[in-house]
């Protein structure tokens, strides 16, 4: 099930004996680990009914503590985190656990909290089945606009719907190839309410730096359309946030680079998820070739990346400012 379903879950005081926290979203977790131990826990005695067991995995030591009534409380919970034993696991020692926990005392809680997981293993294919299995991956894009809205509002400050709206494209969040999570967003908007109360469009170009590596496939939206205005804009905007020139035309030549290899391989009969591992690319990276893809056909794309060439030897060699090379390589590419 995803997080929100779990939340809602526990919220409502269903608590079941076994979990296993599995994604990303290593913000989403902690808080339900501390929601969990804040709401079933009687704080006083909190200390010796929560624990947790990281690095080594011992099953012994482990069904041990399991087996240990709670100290004057309902509960004990106990939290398996990054042991890797959902992975790494031996078939004995695999169907000794899985024994004991079809038949672990009701009073203990056990999560896995685990990023390393085999679903081939028996133990695996058994929580699925026998627990709550969460996957907490990236919030959608109205959960995030929500989210921040709470936290601009947390730590007072006011933001209009448009900037706000500006803030969630500027922090980069929910670009499927960023590394971004909960905890960075937090952070910048923190920053941004503790500088200012009112949040300015301004603000958050100064404090929100966006990597060019993950923001360039906006440069490529506009050149794919042959939208000149809008590249001419965003190329702007880049140089103006002090990116080099020969970065910004670096990673475009390294797209049309792919699109070209993708639409070869997509014309082979391969899906864009395919593609990407025999490129060796991000899958996100490969999802976006391949639409750019159907936008050139074969020659126009040959085409593309001799005018790269002759670019690349232009910015190396003339004494043209390296921007208005770039530009009139936008500008003939608008025209392909």
């Amino acid at each position: 099930m995803d997080f929100l379903t779990y939340y809602k879950q526990i919220s409502s005081g269903n608590l079941n004996s076994i979990a296993v926290f599995t994604g990303d979203e290593t913000y989403n977790i902690d808080h339900t680990l501390k929601y969990i131990e804040g709401h079933f826990l009687e704080p006083i005695y909190k200390d010796f009914n929560y624990d947790v067991i990281e690095s080594n995995f011992d099953i012994d030591g482990f069904m041990a503590l399991a087996s240990t009534l709670p100290f004057m409380d309902q509960r004990r919970i106990i939290i398996i985190h990054n042991t890797g034993v959902l992975k790494q696991i031996k078939d004995q020692q695999e169907d000794h656990l899985i024994d004991y926990l079809k038949n672990m005392s009701e009073t203990s809680v056990v999560i896995f909290r685990e990023s390393e997981l085999d679903g081939r293993k028996k133990i695996g294919k058994w929580l699925k089945k026998n627990s709550d299995w969460v996957q907490f991956d990236k919030l959608s894009s109205s959960d995030f606009l929500k989210w921040c809205t709470k936290k601009f509002k947390l730590y007072v400050g006011n933001i209009d719907s448009k900037t706000l709206s500006y803030f969630v494209e500027r922090v980069d969040y929910l670009d499927p190839a960023s590394g971004k999570n909960l905890y960075d967003v937090e952070n910048t908007i923190k920053t941004l309410c503790g500088n200012q109360k009112q949040i300015q469009i301004e603000m958050i170009d100064q404090y929100v730096s966006v990597p060019l590596e993950h923001n360039i496939f906006k440069l490529m939206d506009a050149i794919s359309y042959r939208n000149l205005s809008e590249a001419m804009i965003t190329l702007n905007q880049f140089i103006n946030a002090g990116e080099p020139v020969i970065k910004i035309f670096t990673l475009i030549a390294q797209q049309f680079r792919n699109i070209y290899k993708m639409k070869l391989l997509i014309e082979a009969g391969y899906t864009s998820s395919t593609a990407a591992s025999k490129l060796d690319i991000h899958p996100y990276a490969a999802k976006k070739a391949s639409t750019f893809a159907v936008k050139y056909t074969k020659d126009q794309l040959s085409e593309i990346l001799a005018l790269m060439e002759r670019t690349d030897i232009a910015l190396k060699s003339t004494g043209i400012k390296q921007q208005l090379t770039l530009e009139k390589a936008l500008f003939e590419m608008a025209q392909m």
